[in-house]
């Protein structure tokens, strides 16, 4: 016999519009008439799975001209949980049976990138599996969803973890090493990126200059709460909106002056050039989170960006992409170790974009296994602001070519431009 609570959940999964009939692969949407009549039987606790069933085989959908239509019985066991990143999203807390359509779960999870599809396997549950279209979506979605309650799903408490492919029938699940080879292994040193104008020193602060600056910046009442992270701004804020900094905040800390002076002196590649950083920004990240691929904004901020990593370690991916091209022509990535310092100057500054991807451990070249990241990562991004347009060699990649002469002219026009 079914529970009373099993079966007053499927009688709200009869009564949504997308509780549907399943022939051959193909879902067939339900009258309201027969809706109706299958919340009642379901809500008879005399009514069994099987006396459902055979209500459902016997009767013919009018409007689609189909014989005997069975109601779809998936199985209740949810889909293999993954333990490395895949494009595929077990999602639990939403679903017909809570009021939240799959179309909600589509719109809401296409902020992170192209959705392909949700799988309700079972409209009496709140859960689906939702199949992003790249893995580095999936992983950006699954930091920003997971634990969460979002309105427009309902304000419900949401379980999200990486799953197994909900379409695939037979055979073993993949194991975790195969899964890993969709990563983009790390290497431990610039000289071996591939990736011209990245220079990476190691050990650029010692423990105790890394204590005090952490000290610092964490007794500053200033921090702003974004998602998944936290950040602090010195010198000029940076504006989320418009991507470039022009209002004063509060002045560099004192410790600024005599780092930016040793990585002036350091020799790599437009190093020479921190000594005029005005602007910092501070980014505290918790394990597993990280931020999207970019490339800062040209007509913003000078040819050299320097990243400091304290407290933990994570990996910076490169990816280069021509000619409009939605996939990476190249990949390269590199670990950074805490208390050292990465330098990004020329083509690594303007023509590759850069990101953090979002994940708990990261594979380096030539190890065979992943190395697991801190709890905690704060990173000190030191930045020069520029005035005028940018005059770089690379004008597919920049704001200052292309019409942008006319999007800083709007910028001036809204005391934006920098």
């Amino acid at each position: 016999m079914v529970s009373r609570e099993r079966t007053e959940a499927l009688a709200r999964s009869f009564a949504h519009p997308e509780f549907f009939f399943h022939e051959g692969g193909h879902g067939v949407p339900l009258s309201k008439e027969f809706r109706d009549a299958l919340r009642s039987f379901a809500l008879n606790p005399a009514v069994n799975a099987a006396t459902t069933t055979q209500l459902a085989t016997s009767v013919t959908d009018e409007r689609c001209h189909r014989s005997p239509l069975a109601i779809v019985h998936p199985p209740l066991s949810k889909p293999r949980h993954s333990l490395a990143p895949t494009r595929f999203l077990f999602v639990n807390g939403v679903g017909p049976c809570v009021g939240v359509s799959t179309e909600a779960v589509r719109e809401s999870f296409g902020e992170y990138g192209d959705v392909d599809g949700v799988d309700m396997f079972d409209p009496s549950m709140a859960r689906c599996v939702v199949t992003m279209s790249r893995v580095e979506d999936a992983i950006a979605a699954q930091a920003a969803t997971h634990e969460t309650c979002r309105p427009d799903l309902g304000d419900r408490r949401l379980w999200v973890r990486f799953s197994s492919d909900p379409n695939a029938t037979g055979g073993e699940p993949e194991s975790r090493a195969k899964q890993e080879e969709t990563w983009c292994a790390a290497t431990r040193d610039s000289a071996t990126l591939g990736v011209p104008g990245v220079t990476l020193i190691t050990d650029f602060v010692t423990e105790e200059e890394e204590r005090e600056m952490l000290a610092c910046v964490d007794s500053d009442e200033r921090w702003q709460g974004l998602a998944k992270r936290r950040v602090l701004h010195y010198g000029y804020a940076f504006d989320y909106g418009t991507r470039d900094a022009r209002d004063k905040t509060s002045p560099m800390p004192a410790f600024v002056a005599g780092l930016l002076g040793r990585a002036a002196s350091c020799g790599a590649p437009g190093a020479c050039e921190s000594v005029h950083c005005d602007q910092l920004t501070v980014n505290e990240y918790v394990a597993g989170v990280g931020i999207a691929p970019h490339v800062d904004t040209h007509s913003a901020f000078g040819p050299t960006i320097l990243s400091l990593s304290l407290a933990g370690r994570a990996v910076m991916e490169f990816r280069l992409h021509e000619g409009g091209e939605k996939e990476p022509r190249e990949r390269r990535a590199i670990s950074m170790p805490p208390r050292s310092l990465l330098v990004l100057h020329g083509e690594a500054r303007y023509r590759w974009l850069h990101y953090i991807p979002h994940r708990k451990r990261d594979a380096i070249v030539g190890e065979d296994e992943c190395e697991a990241r801190e709890e905690r990562r704060v990173s000190f991004t030191f930045r020069r602001r520029r005035e005028g347009a940018c005059g770089c060699e690379w004008p597919e990649a920049c704001d200052s070519r292309e019409g942008a002469a006319q999007r800083l002219k709007d910028r001036e026009g809204r005391g934006l431009a920098s």
